[in-house]
């Protein structure tokens, strides 16, 4: 069990990072995209919900707005942008509630790295963990991206 208390605090790490793109995020700037073929920020930080609790605790467990068949993949949305009605600390706020759902979940019913994931066809728990710490910062990543491309200058990390 030690390897995925690692894994979890490398995804507690992850969504730390996601919090420090949101630093200065304008609410009007939270669904804007740079270029059409970019998702705004929103759009990332739904995606990267959407998944963690698909991952976690299967389809339709949490209701959120951030969970939706829009953020399911770039390709579901990157024709037609969708946009919430929430700014970037509401947004943030959601995945991060979305996140600890998770984790309680999680917690509350320890598996070993090897077991396998119910809610991902062939994927085992320690699978799981490393994707979705690899996921939130990749994504992260993108969203300091669409910042920089937005003109705005993002917290330094």
């Amino acid at each position: 069990m030690a390897s995925l208390d690692l894994l979890v605090k490398a995804l507690d790490t992850a969504h730390w990072e996601m919090s420090e793109a949101f630093k200065g995020l304008p609410d009007e700037d939270t669904w804007r995209r740079p270029d059409p073929r970019l998702l705004s920020v929103g759009e990332l930080a739904a995606h990267v919900a959407y998944w963690e609790s698909r991952m976690y605790l299967g389809e339709g467990k949490i209701e959120s707005p951030l969970i939706t068949p829009a953020a399911n993949y770039y390709t579901a949305s990157v024709d037609e942008p969708f946009q919430l009605p929430l700014g970037a600390e509401q947004v943030l706020q959601e995945v991060q509630r979305i996140h600890a759902l998770c984790k309680a979940a999680f917690a509350a019913n320890p598996r070993d790295s090897e077991d396998p994931n119910p809610n991902r066809e062939g994927a085992t728990w320690g699978f799981t963990l490393e994707y979705q710490a690899f996921h939130v910062a990749y994504h992260t990543g993108q969203m300091y991206s669409v910042r920089h491309l937005l003109g705005h200058e993002p917290v330094d990390n």
